[in-house]
Formats: structure tokens, sequence, C-alpha cells
């Protein structure tokens, strides 16, 4: 099976707490991991009413889009995100798209994630215990109406409802367009 998940809101919704994890998991040198902490928490934000801005308010989490500096957080923060899956799989077989290729569990671009598991009930708990616990430390959610899940066709309809129940996630016939290109790619 292959879910293509959609994050919602990803920039706005980034606990700082899992920022500092992030950097001190990678072995970011301290004042480093200081220096840009400071650069995302003393932000002020004031919003546009009827064309007034109101006043100035300190944001609790997240990081700002067109900041030259948040894609970069927000990589390394989804590298704590692959590092997980990579754990949560050991005990699990990645999918091999063909006889020679080498296995793949997981795919991430920027807020783009597709992950790739054998259809089975076992897989998808893990999965779902993945996202709970990216959840949780993250204070990211995904958009289940944005993400889908598609079936190899060696998986009978059965076993595609139920997964796709357990997940919550709802079942397409075609990847559709992944990094902005068609699914033929």
């Amino acid at each position: 099976m292959l879910l293509k998940i959609d994050l919602e809101k990803a920039f706005d919704r980034l606990e700082w707490s899992f920022i500092k994890q992030s950097f001190t998991i990678l072995d970011f040198p301290r004042n480093i991991t200081d220096l840009i902490m400071s650069c995302v928490s003393t932000s002020s934000i004031s919003i546009l009413v009827n064309g007034r801005p109101t006043n100035y308010f300190l944001p609790t989490r997240g990081i700002r889009q067109g900041d030259p500096l948040s894609p970069y957080i927000f990589i390394i923060c989804m590298e704590s995100l692959s590092r997980l899956i990579n754990y949560a799989i050991e005990e699990h077989q990645p999918v091999k798209i063909g006889r020679i290729c080498t296995p793949i569990s997981h795919l991430l671009f920027a807020d783009d994630i597709i992950l790739l598991a054998k259809a089975d009930a076992e897989n998808a708990t893990t999965i779902i215990h993945i996202f709970n616990t990216l959840s949780n430390q993250s204070g990211q959610n995904i958009n289940f109406n944005k993400s889908s899940i598609i079936f190899s066709a060696n998986v009978n309809q059965e076993e595609r409802n139920n997964l796709s129940s357990a997940l919550n996630i709802s079942q397409k016939d075609k990847v559709g367009k992944y990094l902005g290109l068609p699914p033929s790619f």
C-alpha cells in the first residue's frame, strides 16, 4: 500500500520544543540551536483587520512562512520523522517496487510524505503509532481530507476497506500529482 500524506498547516503547527529537540537529536552545537531558537521564538505578529493592523502579539508555536530559515528548520524536523519511521519499521520489511530495486519505506520532500508498506493490519497499526507520536511531539496533524491510500491490485477489496477504515484515509485509484509531477513520472 502507498499512503500519500498531507500535513495540516505544516509550518504553523510546528511546536518549538520539537524544533529544539530535532536540532539536539541531530547533534547541532548548542550555540547554533540557541541562536536558531532565538530567531524562531522572538518574533512578534500583527494582523490586518479591515485594513488596519492589530496590536502585536507573540506566537507560541510555528515557523514563519516566507522566512528564509523556515524551510531548513522544517526539513530538519522532518528528518526526525524519517528517523522515527526507520526505527518503527526495523522489524518490518520495506516495500520493493521491483525485484532488483532498493526497498523503500518512505519518501519525504518538504511537507509531502509518501509511505510504502505491506498491506496488513500490523503495518497499519505501526503507521497509526508513528503519526500519533509525530502529532504528540511536534504538533503536526494529518489532513485526512487531502491524504489518500492506494493499494496494489493484489490486495482484495475487503482488506482494502479494513485498512482504509483503520487508517481513516480514503482510497484512490491513482497517486495523483507528487511534487507537481503527473502519476506516470
